[in-house]
């Protein structure tokens, strides 16, 4: 069993300044999108908006702007370059995943044996890294582009009905669907503007959007990947068991906003990550046979000798951790 006093400390021993808005960091959120429409108006280069994910989802968690129409106005921008509803995500990643990561309500799990059908085995084959089809598949860097459709087409639908290659479907509250198509709207208004920009060169602007989401994609599923499919499903969310946190060169992680510090990330989602390396510190020390922490090679070697299905997951014998009161109900926001 693992006691969950050694969490509070943790918590306790951070300052104030790790739970402040982090606003300093806005005006780098705006750098990079501004690097990303340049882009698409010099039409030299693939774009840079891939930057724009870590710190996005940094706002989206209410780290950086505190006022919360505010941040669900910059969320309908920035996520927009990328084509992602900003709706979308806070309810299948803040509320759905962080509430019941790696569980069978979780939106982001692989698939259980029982779900087996002709469209998840070919979703698998195509996006999930597995020892059953041919190995270092590049297409499933690409998941991102499927994986925002899959969820974003669920949404839409009325009551609990679901695509097939959707795991779980995320709660959609009242007016969702409303904001849904308000997100899409802008999304279309944004990539009419960066048309614009590229000269309306139709095939410069496609190929612009390609190759930004192709890198978007990539950057986000080596992160994605590594952080949850080398565990295994338990029957309730078990932060040290069902997260992964990864190890990358220290520019990178300055560079994504410390993004590979996941455990912390589910431990304290709504904490400055700039403290993410002082929480990996303390748990390492509180959990020294649990928490885990691997080089992103050997992370991404593991994921290619998974099953292309899961067995369902066990209750486990200890008892999982779980992020404070306060970390909680900044996921439901």
């Amino acid at each position: 069993m693992i006691a969950a006093a050694p969490v509070q400390r943790i918590k306790s021993g951070l300052p104030p300044a790790a739970y402040r808005a982090a606003l300093y960091k806005l005006p780098v959120l705006v750098l990079h999108a501004g690097i990303a429409v340049t882009g698409f108006w010099l039409a030299g280069r693939a774009g840079l908006s891939w930057w724009l994910v870590p710190l996005a989802h940094d706002l989206a968690h209410g780290s950086m702007v505190p006022h919360r129409p505010t941040a669900l106005a910059l969320e309908r921008v920035f996520w927009g370059l990328v084509l992602i509803s900003a709706t979308v995500w806070r309810r299948v990643h803040n509320q759905s995943h962080h509430a019941h990561f790696n569980t069978v309500l979780d939106p982001d799990r692989m698939f259980l044996a029982e779900e087996r059908r002709a469209a998840t085995v070919w979703y698998v084959r195509i996006f999930y890294p597995n020892a059953e089809t041919f190995p270092w598949n590049p297409l499933v860097l690409l998941h991102l582009a499927a994986y925002v459709g899959r969820n974003t087409v669920t949404a839409l639908l009325p009551g609990k009905s679901k695509l097939a290659v959707v795991p779980a479907k995320a709660a959609v509250h009242p007016g969702d669907r409303r904001a849904i198509v308000a997100d899409l709207a802008v999304i279309a208004g944004l990539q009419a503007l960066l048309w614009l920009l590229t000269g309306r060169q139709t095939a410069v602007y496609a190929a612009m959007l390609a190759a930004t989401c192709a890198v978007t994609s990539a950057l986000s599923m080596a992160y994605i990947f590594t952080n949850h499919f080398t565990d295994p499903l338990h029957a309730e969310p078990d932060l040290l068991h069902g997260t992964t946190s990864v190890i990358v060169p220290a520019w990178v992680d300055r560079l994504h906003s410390n993004f590979s510090y996941h455990t912390e990330h589910h431990l304290f989602p709504g904490l400055n990550s700039d403290y993410y390396p002082v929480v990996s510190a303390q748990l390492a020390r509180a959990f020294p046979d649990s928490y885990s922490r691997i080089p992103i090679r050997e992370a991404w070697r593991r994921l290619w000798r998974n099953a292309m299905f899961l067995p369902p997951p066990s209750a486990g014998k200890s008892r999982p951790v779980k992020a404070p009161a306060r970390e909680a109900e900044t996921v439901s926001a």
